[in-house]
């Protein structure tokens, strides 16, 4: 079972005691201290080559939207997840993207919306697939304007070779954990929560019956990554899914 660790506010420094932690991998968000510049990219080299730690990313998404009906934002946020690919097509093999939202605009004609976010989902495949990298779209927290929440709008989504991200704390709060374990699965996102909101909790410490969903999955061969707030807790949680899987 390969375990990744994933945090937008850990120390870069900490980074090199992944592999002793017992990480395989590091996901990358391409964005804020993450984002994928020169001092990123030279970062993710020095750890994928004398750490020999893998590496997946996470597209920027903080003030885009695949699903924008403004012409220019709805360009930009394809760009910059386009560069994003072409940025680390070298080292990741796994791309993860947020589905768009319904903004107070295409609150009015949401199907517009639902055809943009589709077809900017179309695009971005087209493109990791020209760098040999798995796109793959992920389930979202249960928030009413947002895109992605139950199974079969993610069903609607995988256009041509598009993947999916099962994030586990997210289907939590949609009450969906059961249904997405029955559909394939490329990458998987762990944290916890109570089933409410978006709390990333350490492992364990929320509701969700960790037990079950690593039943669920256990056919599953991709890589797992915790998704917590710091590495402390990156490794708590780490330990836990070590000893219910033991």
């Amino acid at each position: 079972m390969k375990i990744y660790f994933s945090s937008a506010q850990v120390d870069l420094e900490q980074l090199e005691d992944l592999k002793d932690l017992g990480f395989q991998g590091w996901e990358v968000i391409a964005e804020g201290p993450q984002k994928l510049d020169d001092d990123t990219i030279s970062l993710i080299d020095y750890l994928r080559f004398s750490y020999d730690l893998e590496i997946s990313v996470h597209a920027p998404f903080s003030d885009l939207n695949i699903a924008s009906l403004n012409e220019s934002i709805w360009a930009e946020t394809l760009r910059q997840i386009k560069a994003a690919i072409e940025a680390v097509a070298n080292y990741a093999r796994v791309f993860v993207i947020h589905p768009g939202y319904v903004s107070p605009l295409a609150a009015f004609c949401p199907d517009k919306a639902l055809r943009r976010n589709n077809e900017a989902l179309s695009q971005l495949t087209r493109c990791a697939r020209e760098y040999d990298v798995k796109a793959t779209v992920e389930n979202m927290v249960n928030v009413e304007s947002l895109l992605g929440r139950f199974p079969g709008e993610i069903a609607d989504m995988r256009v041509d070779s598009l993947g999916f991200t099962f994030d586990v704390g997210h289907a939590n709060t949609a009450d969906a954990i059961d249904s997405f374990l029955r559909m394939p699965v490329d990458h998987v996102h762990l944290h916890d929560n109570n089933g409410k909101t978006d709390e990333h909790l350490v492992l364990g410490l929320g509701n969700i019956n960790w037990s079950r969903v690593m039943r669920g999955l256990r056919l599953y061969k991709g890589v797992f990554v915790l998704e917590l707030r710091t590495l402390e807790e990156g490794v708590r949680s780490l330990k836990y899914l070590q000893r219910i899987t033991a």
